[in-house]
């Protein structure tokens, strides 16, 4: 890796890989010591100041399964290196991909550029990879510069002790509830709204979370079955309790939002006078 600093001279090149001699061993040893070692002692601080100054990155990895089949990955990427703008310029380039070995897939890859000015800072790159069953032993996180021969990283994503989550999930059984009344909502403009008098039995069972408390809810259910009048139920309450804030929705058509925009134009707007 040393060769490509053009102020080393070839036979002290020569020298250093004849007593094979790396980088980790070299970064060990004073500058007294690597002069002494390639019988040149000016070279010493020379050689060791390019040490610490060739490009080098520490990456650390951690997994979490987000279903059985996609992993996600969190890599922490620190330099290792002393900036020196005539060796490395404003940035320096990384690729950064993942590989099984055993199989020979690379399952991400991207370009990372490190920036002198954030140097110092550790970095946070964050995506999702797939896994299979039974799963392998391990994939590797392969750092390797887009500028400099030999200055790359592996490390390894051990799977040894990864804990998949259950195959099946479980629904959440539909309790054989009272249909609560629409007065359980204790407001009688919000009760003008419906033209029922009953919730119906999923709308019963998730009405606690979504009037009285601020716990996220992922609500899941066929397509009619009033899965709508609950998320309303979370946007009364936050009308009641937070009258300042705003509620966001988003929709997977644009007919869907066409939809409630027609529909809450006249009953949010019209009769409770909020913005649509």
């Amino acid at each position: 890796p040393l060769r490509q600093f053009p102020k080393i001279q070839p036979e002290i090149l020569a020298k250093l890989e004849e007593k094979r001699m790396d980088l980790d061993k070299l970064s060990d040893m004073s500058a007294a010591e690597i002069g002494s070692l390639v019988g040149h002692p000016r070279m010493g601080a020379v050689l060791l100041q390019h040490v610490h100054e060739f490009p080098y990155l520490d990456v650390a990895a951690t997994v979490q399964p987000i279903t059985r089949t996609v992993l996600r990955v969190t890599l922490t990427i620190t330099a290792r290196f002393e900036w020196n703008d005539r060796v490395s310029g404003g940035m320096e380039p990384w690729w950064i991909w993942v590989e099984d070995a055993e199989n020979e897939h690379i399952y991400h890859s991207e370009y990372f550029l490190l920036d002198k000015k954030k140097k110092d800072e550790p970095h946070t790159l964050s995506f999702t990879i797939p896994i299979f069953e039974p799963l392998p032993s391990q994939y590797f996180v392969h750092t390797i510069s887009d500028r400099w021969l030999g200055a790359e990283n592996m490390t390894e994503i051990s799977f040894k002790h990864l804990i998949l989550p259950h195959q099946h999930p479980p629904h959440t059984e539909l309790l054989d509830l009272q249909p609560l009344p629409l007065a359980a909502l204790h407001n009688k403009d919000f009760e003008a709204l419906f033209r029922f008098t009953h919730f119906n039995p999923i709308q019963t069972q998730v009405f606690h979370t979504m009037y009285h408390t601020d716990c996220n809810v992922l609500l899941g259910a066929p397509t009619g079955s009033g899965k709508t009048i609950g998320a309303e139920l979370a946007m009364f309450k936050l009308f009641r309790d937070y009258p300042k804030l705003k509620v966001v929705y988003v929709g997977p058509l644009k007919a869907l939002v066409r939809e409630r925009m027609k529909d809450w134009s006249v009953r949010l707007a019209q009769k409770l006078g909020k913005k649509v």
